[in-house]
């Protein structure tokens, strides 16, 4: 069923980003404590509500992208994350076109792979 799928796809992609970003948020708590001695109070306020909406937004937000970009399919292990949808029936079928006898337009999230392999990169090998 594809929107049981996409439905395991979205919740899979946004519990992989957040927690990457969870994990900078914390690194960044312990550095705001033990290197510059920062209160409770200071973190609370000031600090804390960047820790927990940046990786709440960015994870939503590249979430809801895949969603619109219908890259969550499955990945022929039995789960469902973001591959191309390219099963061997599309051979000599364009994206876009359904094979006939199913329903699931061949090359299904190609489009906005390029642009989210480059973001990726960028979230997980650029920072320092």
């Amino acid at each position: 069923n594809m929107t049981t799928c996409t439905v395991q796809g979205f919740l899979q992609f946004i519990g992989s980003v957040s927690a990457y970003f969870y994990n900078s948020s914390l690194t960044l708590y312990f550095l705001a404590v033990v290197k510059h001695g920062k209160s409770d109070k200071y973190i609370r306020t000031k600090i804390e509500p960047f820790l927990h909406a940046v990786p709440i937004i960015m994870g939503l937000g590249w979430g809801i992208f895949g969603l619109v970009k219908k890259h969550y399919n499955d990945n022929g292990g039995g789960s469902c994350y973001m591959p191309v949808y390219d099963p061997p029936h599309c051979q000599g079928y364009e994206d876009g076109e359904t094979p006939n006898g199913f329903e699931i337009p061949c090359g299904r999230g190609r489009e906005g792979v390029e642009l989210a392999f480059y973001v990726i990169f960028a979230v997980y090998y650029l920072p320092p």
